[in-house]
């Protein structure tokens, strides 16, 4: 063993609580912002004196030193004072993630006898348990009687501060206990290196439920640095993040290789002058030279939870030096082989880790305890307890500890360590399902998927619908684990691989075939011949994630969607400066069709309204116009699952080009999409359809073509409002009408939440966003940065197509109307029903409903159903 590696004694404060040395930072410094979250700001006083209020609170409920608490709440400055609040109690907390599933939950409350669970009137009894509900609400309500003082409470260095439950390889979670003393040795050492001051700002991503967590939210505390709080939507969210990091001058950034590579995704392009932290999994190569030129520090860590978050650190300079580095404070690594000795330098074994961040062990489990918390035979003091990491490591020639991956099957993907026997023992429930076998693969460099491998229970390899099997698998799995466990692919098995010794033979399942999934029976893989076909598979295969692309490899079977189509487009005008409409991927869709595209001059590539989706067929043509985001490729899933013979065209808006101007008034709009179809097919009969602001489209054009007499035989809205402009109206009438609006909006509210709490919060969340936004673009428009290409032309179409729909003034048409009505409602309308359009369609409103809500009617499987109903709405009106 390297001399010196773990020579990392330093004194600190052992015996002495967190929240101890918390609420001494907040008296040396009580008027400092210590929490920003949106536009509030809470400071250090202001935290501390509500967590001792609240902790008064608590302990009303005959809390004692030692008993747990759950907090299961949203992301809110609330949430950190509620967690101060517990520690001053005396009390250990279990940090419940809301997000996570309900059962998961439960079981970790009753696992660990929580004697009280702190949650919102959001999920008020929605979790069972047999612990007492404590309300955030109502206690707000009451702390102010209770005094500001720090609770009289005995907490030291010795007692627990947290139960973190992780993934566990029998089915169920296991607790992690973690001491005072502990999590005060891991925060002190990560302030001196990698380093934070009273300076500093952090921006807080992580779910309370991840151990890292513990760095972001107590750090800042304990070094006077100020924590920006993020909220769930935000933290999944690359461009907010990275908007966020540069308005407001973060300094320090923790976050898993994932969260990192999605922000380098969405255009991160400038310096800033920040320190990035990262961990959670392995970091990979080709992320160090895009951080380190972006960042002014990159910093790699590493640790398990059973060690307190981080263990180990490594300032990271270039992609030359990927190590973990080395010991953080009074932390000992060691590498040892299975007699449990240590190697000699350079040689490969287990990673073992001592010292004052190794837990208690796991909670109710002294069987695991005892298999993964060993005696320390280096040192031989009595007691003292490593940790048996499962991971593969050594000691390079420079001192420094080599992270080489896992032992066992436990791995971690996206972040999040994940046992693979507990997707396992839930797969294994499914229906059809005799045997499963999950692993974690990276067949793609960045992108680790968990693939499930399956032993149906009929014995058949082959099946008609496999898509229905797999979706369907998904959705249970959903139900029980995070959204992080479920696999990406399945493959079915006739039976799954042994070793000679009767054990799964884990490196003999195959890679999944997307070529076999993808290709059609007759269409062989046949590799790019020209620098276009070559250039054209090789974007199809970095952003689809697929191996192998050949030139007849079509973009829509390849499960191509409308999201990767317009990256791949951007991705193509920039390396050959030619700008592609996305409906060019209907009629080339083929690597050698679309390569051929490139080869015409821009000024022949045709930019018409009219996009064949799915020219052929016999039937009368659908015409469909186009939403808000102006993508037309939504309509190709609906298409192809229609007859055969049902052509169908889509029509996308004039000036996508960035050439042609677009255009503000309905009544043109509607008037340039009837002149191309009428050029295309003079005599009819018609049928039009249009999703969302289209639908307001669709009916100013079919108004027209009565008019000239054609022949409409049907009129379709795919869920679109019948908004009728209140420009007509007088003042005091719009204020009457919006402001009744409002109250509605607001009392129906609640009724969302029943439904579905998660989807409303993320939908409120999102318009309200929009809405700040909005006024901030009026307020500041110089300091709102300006959108080039595509995306310009994008925002000012849309712009103008919501300035024409504000300025159409609605009048009765005599035509009957299909109304296609989305089943999940996630906001208030006036009309449920049939969406305000029983006034304007004469002969009457023919309603259909279609599952999924607004944004995912056309979204597998939803799509399927689409297109039944519509084809047969569509045939009758033929008849």
């Amino acid at each position: 063993m390297e001399a010196g590696l773990n020579n990392t004694q330093a004194d600190y404060p052992r015996n002495i609580a967190l929240h101890h040395l918390i609420a001494k930072k907040a008296g040396e410094m009580p008027d400092k912002i210590a929490i920003k979250f949106g536009q509030r700001t809470l400071s250090f006083k202001t935290v501390n004196d509500a967590a001792s209020k609240l902790a008064r609170h608590l302990l009303s409920f005959d809390i004692k030193t030692g008993d747990i608490i759950g907090l299961a709440v949203d992301r809110s400055p609330e949430m950190i004072i509620s967690l101060l609040a517990i520690l001053k109690t005396g009390a250990a907390y279990i940090p419940l993630d809301p997000e996570y599933p309900k059962d998961r939950i439960e079981f970790m409350l009753e696992d660990s006898a929580a004697k009280i669970l702190i949650t919102s009137n959001k999920y008020k009894g929605h979790f069972t348990s047999n612990a007492t509900e404590v309300l955030l609400e109502d206690a707000w309500d009451k702390i102010n009687g209770y005094p500001a003082e720090e609770p009289d409470t005995e907490v030291t260095g010795q007692d627990l501060a947290y139960v973190l439950f992780t993934s566990g390889s029998t089915g169920k979670p296991k607790g992690v206990q973690i001491k005072h003393h502990n999590l005060v040795n891991f925060l002190l050492s990560m302030a001196k290196t990698p380093g934070m001051t009273a300076d500093d700002k952090l921006l807080a991503v992580t779910t309370i439920s991840f151990d890292i967590a513990g760095l972001e939210l107590f750090l800042p505390l304990l070094t006077g640095a100020q924590i920006v709080l993020t909220d769930t939507i935000t933290a999944k969210d690359g461009r907010a993040l990275l908007e966020l990091a540069v308005n407001e001058q973060i300094s320090i950034m923790q976050a898993t290789p994932y969260t990192w590579r999605m922000m380098l995704e969405i255009g991160w392009d400038q310096k800033l002058p920040l320190k990035v932290l990262c961990g959670g999994e392995a970091l990979p190569k080709d992320l160090i030279n895009k951080l380190t030129a972006r960042c002014s520090e990159l910093w790699n860590m590493y640790g398990p939870t059973e060690t307190t978050v981080w263990s180990t650190v490594k300032h990271i300079k270039n992609d030359t030096d990927i190590t973990i580095g080395k010991p953080i404070d009074n932390t000992q690594v060691y590498i040892l082989n299975e007699q449990l000795a240590e190697v000699e330098t350079g040689a490969i074994g287990e990673i073992f880790i001592g010292g004052d961040g190794v837990a208690l062990g796991y909670l109710n489990r002294p069987e695991l305890t005892s298999e993964r918390f060993v005696d320390n035979k280096i040192t031989g003091v009595a007691g003292d307890k490593i940790y048996r990491t499962g991971d593969l490591g050594k000691i390079t020639p420079t001192g420094e500890i080599q992270c080489l991956g896992r032992i066992d099957h436990q791995v971690k993907v996206r972040g999040y360590r994940i046992e693979l026997e507990e997707i396992e023992h839930a797969l294994s429930w499914q229906e059809n399902v005799k045997e499963a076998v999950v692993v974690a693969r990276e067949d793609r460099p960045g992108d680790p998927r968990l693939v499930g491998y399956i032993v149906l229970s009929s014995g058949e390899t082959k099946v008609a619908d496999f898509n229905a099997f797999t979706e369907a698998w998904q959705r249970a799995l959903l139900g029980q684990l995070p959204e992080y466990m479920v696999p990406d692919d399945f493959v079915l098995m006739d039976a799954i691989p042994i070793t000679p010794n009767g054990k799964i033979d884990r490196k003999a399942l195959p890679a999944p075939d997307y070529s076999q999934i993808t290709r059609t029976e007759n269409n062989e893989y046949v590799a790019p011949r020209t620098a276009n076909e070559k250039l054209v598979a090789g974007i199809w295969q970095e952003m689809m994630g697929l191996e192998n692309i050949g030139i007849y490899d079509n973009f829509f079977q390849l499960g191509g969607r409308s999201l990767v189509a317009v990256r791949i487009m951007a991705c193509l005008e920039q390396e050959t400066g030619k700008r592609l409409p996305l409906a060019t991927l209907f009629e080339h869709s083929t690597v050698e069709k679309l390569a051929a595209r490139l080869e015409l001059n821009a000024e022949a590539i045709s930019w018409e309204s009219l996009v064949p989706i799915k020219p052929k067929g016999s039937k009368m043509p659908l015409y469909i116009v186009h939403g808000a985001g102006l993508n037309v490729l939504l309509f190709n899933a609906l298409a192809m699952n229609m007859d055969e013979e049902q052509p169908v065209y889509g029509l996308q808006a004039k000036g996508l080009n960035g050439i042609d101007e677009p255009l503000d008034v309905m009544e043109e709009i509607a008037a340039n999409y009837v002149e191309e179809i009428i050029n295309h097919d003079p005599v009819g009969p018609y049928a039009v359809a249009g999703y969302s602001l289209g639908g307001m489209i669709a009916y100013e054009m079919a108004k027209q073509m009565l008019a000239m007499g054609k022949d409409v035989k049907m009129l379709a809205m795919f869920d679109t409002y019948a908004d009728q402009t209140q420009k007509y109206d007088s003042l005091l009438k719009r204020i009457v009408k919006n402001g009744w609006l409002l109250i509605k909006q607001v009392a129906y509210t609640p009724v969302l939440f029943v439904q579905d709490p998660k989807r409303t919060i993320e939908y409120k969340s999102r318009e309200v966003g929009r809405r700040i936004q909005k006024v901030f673009k009026k307020v500041f428009p110089d300091k709102v940065k300006k959108k080039e290409g595509a995306l310009a032309y994008t925002d000012d179409i849309n712009e103008r197509s919501h300035a024409a729909q504000k300025n159409y003034l609605l009048t009765p048409v005599n035509i009957t109307l299909e109304l296609f009505r989305a089943q999940k409602k996630t906001f208030y309308m006036d009309d449920f029903k049939l969406l305000g359009w029983k006034p304007y369609a004469l002969k009457g409103v023919n309603v259909h409903d279609i599952p999924g809500e607004h944004n995912t009617i056309f979204a597998p499987p939803n799509d399927k159903q689409f297109a039944k109903v519509l084809q047969q709405c569509l045939d009758r009106a033929v008849k």
